[in-house]
């Protein structure tokens, strides 16, 4: 605190208030009536203040006990005065920061802390992966010319206590991220990434310094695919590192589930990337979510729980995907500008268009209707793929519940 701003001495100030003058004694009889005044002024003087004291104590019991009292707080500030005295307002209980997160439309204490990514494999070595189940949003696209994918999961209401394995980022990923104002948590990556990192145009979490022990590795796996944490140990390092932690994200427009009566029939999404990392969903209209298969095997969450992974809203996003610039065999896809998108929720199929700035990092990919406007999804697990033009995409609505695909285990 600067000196000029030191509070004076409030305890002398309190001594000089609480000692009364004593006017001088004079002598005779005279002095006898001034005497027998002064006692009975005294006395009355202590009467007062006992009266004083005891309206006093009443009072602030009677405040103690507002405050205590469930569903009553007072204001003392006049803002909320009327002609019944002070109003009472909501206890602080009912002002539980209880709101909706802008990736989910899921429900949740503090949904606008500021979203964490974190990098995960697809690799089958890590499959199933944990901290799935728990995302808000996905984003998966290859992360080699040759379609081996890798996926950027957004947490926000979604907190898991087991997520990985953690791998490396790569640019694609950070614009991303820094479009739904995440910080990103990753494990190493690309130099493309990293000299942009270190450049200070992007802040992250990165388990190569390891800040405030966030990662850590499991003994049942193999490095490099053993690299884990949680999402209480991001939040952590997150506030520890001093970013920002409430988020700037307007966020996408959500809408409930359907009535079951308008839902569409049950189906199978197929998304034909090579061997290993093909995948498909199959619709079931009872619950109208789209549980997750990988290469024909059904996906559950890693963690202790073992939630079925099963998104309320599949978005394919047709981007180009070649190679980058420089050595490393690295990958570019085009997740910025435009392109063709469809959108499978509620058993229905919607074709639209995405758009995200190309200049402004902090853009969001934006999901639009044929007409421009954005398109409401259904609240739950949002999750997109960036997919080829070339890589086929279909969908096959059937009559009968859970459907698998030849090969596919249940």
């Amino acid at each position: 605190m600067d000196s000029s701003d030191a509070a004076p001495d409030d305890a002398a100030g309190e001594q000089q208030l609480s000692r009364p003058a004593v006017p001088p004694a004079s002598g005779g009889q005279g002095s006898l009536r001034s005497d027998w005044l002064q006692r009975a002024g005294g006395t009355s003087q202590r009467r007062w203040l006992l009266a004083a004291g005891i309206v006093l104590l009443v009072l602030a019991a009677g405040g103690a006990a507002a405050l205590l009292l469930p569903g009553k707080r007072t204001v003392s500030d006049g803002a909320d005065q009327g002609q019944q005295g002070t109003l009472p307002v909501a206890d602080e209980r009912d002002q539980t920061k209880v709101s909706v997160s802008g990736l989910s439309g899921r429900e949740c204490a503090d949904a606008q802390r500021r979203p964490i990514g974190v990098m995960l494999a697809s690799d089958p070595i890590n499959r199933p992966v944990s901290g799935f189940a728990a995302a808000d949003m996905v984003f998966e696209l290859p992360v080699l010319v040759s379609d081996v994918t890798r996926l950027l999961a957004l947490y926000q209401c979604g907190r898991p206590d087991d997520i990985g394995s953690v791998r490396s980022a790569r640019h694609d990923y950070l614009f991303l991220a820094e479009g739904e104002d995440a910080i990103l948590a990753h494990w190493g990556g690309s130099y493309h990434a990293l000299n942009r990192i270190a450049a200070g145009e992007f802040k992250t979490i990165n388990a190569l310094t390891n800040p405030y022990n966030a990662f850590f590795r499991k003994s049942n796996l193999p490095a490099p695919y053993n690299g884990f944490t949680t999402y209480e140990n991001l939040w952590n390092a997150l506030q520890k590192l001093g970013y920002r932690t409430e988020t700037t994200l307007a966020g996408y427009s959500f809408q409930a589930d359907p009535p079951p009566v308008e839902r569409g029939p049950a189906g199978t999404l197929s998304i034909a990337w090579p061997g290993a990392f093909r995948v498909h969903y199959v619709y079931d209209p009872a619950i109208n979510r789209y549980q997750r298969y990988w290469a024909g095997v059904k996906q559950v969450d890693g963690g202790l729980g073992g939630e079925p992974v099963a998104p309320s809203a599949v978005l394919i996003m047709q981007a180009a995907n070649g190679p980058a610039e420089g050595p490393g065999g690295y990958n570019d896809v085009d997740i910025e500008g435009s392109g063709d998108l469809t959108v499978y929720q509620n058993g229905r199929v919607i074709q639209g268009r995405w758009e995200k700035n190309e200049l402004y990092k902090n853009d969001p990919v934006h999901f639009l209707d044929e007409s421009g406007q954005p398109i409401p999804l259904t609240a739950g697990q949002v999750w997109v793929m960036a997919v080829e033009p070339h890589i086929g995409v279909t969908w096959e609505p059937v009559s009968v519940a859970s459907p698998l695909p030849a090969g596919a285990t249940p």
